[in-house]
């Protein structure tokens, strides 16, 4: 994996997946109200091909795992894809345990991930993917300052009916102008080379 490491929030760590996590993220796909709220991450959801999973994420450098813990356990994962031209992050699933809901997680998490988008990895463009109806991940990326730019109607089937998708993307400038007080990490200099 090109990207990874440790992220830090305020209520959350985003950190690399190990293989004691298999368990629960099975638990997690296999459960209705996440399958309802988000696009399934490959079926079959069970332990085996977790693992297979793990080893196609760690194979292509662009795309990134982590494992969410909040105070000691495990709340859920999140995925993500770097750009091949790079300058921009797409955020493929946030999936926060439906037993933790509301709390704060998913916003702790989807905040300290653009934390390091933005400021560590200085990355011009967010992106997020979301079932039109996912009230709670629509708020999220609503409150971080995301915009919708494209709107998929009928994409996904679900409860015998199909369900719109929207696209919604956030620029660094907008990150700046919301978030500013929130920097973990300075900006750099205008002079500064990579």
């Amino acid at each position: 994996m090109a990207l990874g490491g440790t992220i830090r929030g305020k209520k959350t760590t985003l950190r690399l997946p190990i293989e004691a996590d298999l368990e629960m993220y099975n638990r997690w796909i296999a459960d209705m109200r996440v399958r309802r709220a988000h696009r399934v991450w490959h079926e079959p959801a069970m332990p085996a091909t977790w693992k297979e999973r793990f080893k196609e994420i760690a194979k292509d450098k662009q795309n990134v795992l982590w494992s969410i813990d909040a105070g000691g356990s495990l709340v859920g994962f999140a995925l993500g894809h770097l750009w091949t031209m790079g300058n921009g992050f797409d955020v493929n699933q946030l999936v926060i345990d439906p037993d933790e809901w509301r709390k704060g997680y998913g916003f702790d998490a989807a905040l300290a991930l653009h934390r390091y988008v933005f400021d560590y990895l200085d990355l011009r463009l967010a992106t997020f993917e979301l079932r039109a109806d996912n009230g709670a991940a629509l708020k999220i990326v609503t409150k971080l300052g995301h915009t919708e730019f494209a709107h998929g109607h009928e994409v996904d089937y679900r409860d015998g009916a199909y369900v719109d998708e929207i696209k919604l993307r956030m620029d660094k400038e907008t990150w700046h102008e919301r978030w500013s007080a929130e920097r973990e990490y300075p900006p750099l200099a205008a002079d500064a080379t990579r």
